[in-house]
């Protein structure tokens, strides 16, 4: 198989583009759930802080 590197440049920006927006996110979506809380803001604030563990830890 052949690699395909012209895209790489543009995934890496998006990448770091959305490592930036998600810390934001999840504390505003952590607001949200304490105030009014739902099963799928729970939801979403978990999957949110798990991604922002993943940016963090380089696995995503």
């Amino acid at each position: 198989m052949f690699k395909n590197k012209r895209f790489q440049p543009f995934l890496k920006k998006c990448r770091e583009g959305l490592s930036i927006v998600v810390l934001p996110l999840a504390l505003f979506q952590l607001i949200r759930t304490i105030f009014l809380p739902t099963s799928m803001d729970v939801l979403l604030t978990a999957l949110l802080f798990f991604i922002y563990v993943g940016f963090l830890k380089k696995w995503l």
